[in-house]
């Protein structure tokens, strides 16, 4: 599988950023920096919610900006793929998706403790759509959403996959109609985390299960890293812990019911690039080791399971309004 399957575009340096004046988990604008910087010349900056402990991107790519980002080429296949520290993208999302199909069948086998195939299967975030061809061949119908135009192409021309392009806050997704909604990853780099959940709530059936992972800033790898974690990035609009992701799910109308640190199969290379350790990736290349792939469990990476609970809580039905968004869209540099 190569990235042969999406046709090239020019890459944009042109992107718009919008300034994120409140919390998306609880509406505060009580915050401080945590990261500011700049990667190659675009402007980079978290910040933690003094109330409920939230980080986000207090400036981040604007809407339409952002579906451009995901399907860009620097994205996909960052040239500065060699320097870990100024990377806009994957170094090469396709040497990374190899180790994603495989892993798919240890989420599968996780899944199947709590829905078996046949059933409605969504996956959101579903990139190339590797995790979907697998779950497909478990039994399930699947069918995809992602943002990136480029890799809804992919998936649909690789695998003959059914994948839609939308944002998840507002994607128009059947009501009580998918028994699994999964998203692995890709929570992190939602607008508006809570509108987005309640949008999957909606789509689930009563019994139906959301499953996901996330990374949890508060765990060892991330004090060890702090500011240098990969996490840091422009495509993480919200950095979660434990804590955060329990309350954000709350606000939405679900509760964990399975909690285990993440399994995963990934290369050493890709091991020593998501902790930016360069000597060691460095000399992993030297020795031809760098995609010798390996089973792991992941410290500080949640999977996780969620069931709806019988009500939402969420106070405020929208945060895209002119009390969320503060000053004009401002151009990269």
């Amino acid at each position: 599988m190569t990235a042969s399957l999406i046709a090239p575009t020019e890459v944009s340096r042109d992107w718009n950023f919008e300034k994120v004046g409140a919390c998306p988990g609880c509406f505060s604008d009580a915050a401080e920096v945590t990261v500011r910087r700049t990667v190659q010349s675009l402007p980079l900056e978290f910040s933690r919610c003094l109330d409920c402990g939230l980080i986000y991107q207090t400036l981040r790519l604007a809407r339409e900006a952002l579906s451009s980002y995901f399907s860009s080429e620097t994205f996909i296949q960052d040239p500065n793929g060699d320097n870990v520290d100024e990377l806009l993208g994957y170094p090469d999302y396709f040497d990374w998706d190899k180790s994603y199909a495989v892993t798919a069948k240890l989420r599968l086998k996780r899944i199947g403790r709590f829905k078996s195939p046949p059933g409605e299967l969504l996956e959101i975030g579903s990139a190339t759509g590797s995790f979907l061809a697998a779950a497909r061949s478990f039994g399930f119908r699947v069918r995809g959403l992602d943002l990136s135009s480029r890799f809804a192409a992919f998936a649909r021309k690789r695998y003959d996959l059914s994948v839609d392009v939308g944002y998840v806050e507002e994607f128009a997704m059947p009501r009580s109609h998918y028994d699994v909604i999964c998203s692995f990853g890709g929570i992190a780099c939602w607008r508006d985390p809570i509108q987005a959940l309640m949008n999957i709530r909606g789509a689930l059936k009563p019994e139906g299960i959301f499953v996901m992972n996330h990374f949890d800033i508060d765990s060892l790898p991330g004090k060890i890293l702090g500011s240098h974690h990969f996490e840091y990035n422009h495509a993480s609009l919200v950095i979660f812990s434990r804590r955060t992701m329990r309350q954000c799910l709350a606000h939405a109308g679900f509760e964990q019911v399975y909690s285990q640190s993440e399994r995963q199969y990934a290369s050493f290379g890709r091991i020593a690039g998501y902790l930016k350790l360069k000597a060691i990736l460095k000399a992993l290349c030297g020795i031809g080791l760098e995609n010798v792939t390996i089973p792991l469990i992941v410290p500080g990476t949640v999977f996780a399971i969620c069931r709806r609970t019988p009500y939402s809580i969420r106070r405020r039905s929208d945060v895209f309004d002119p009390h969320f968004i503060l000053a004009p869209p401002m151009r990269a540099a």
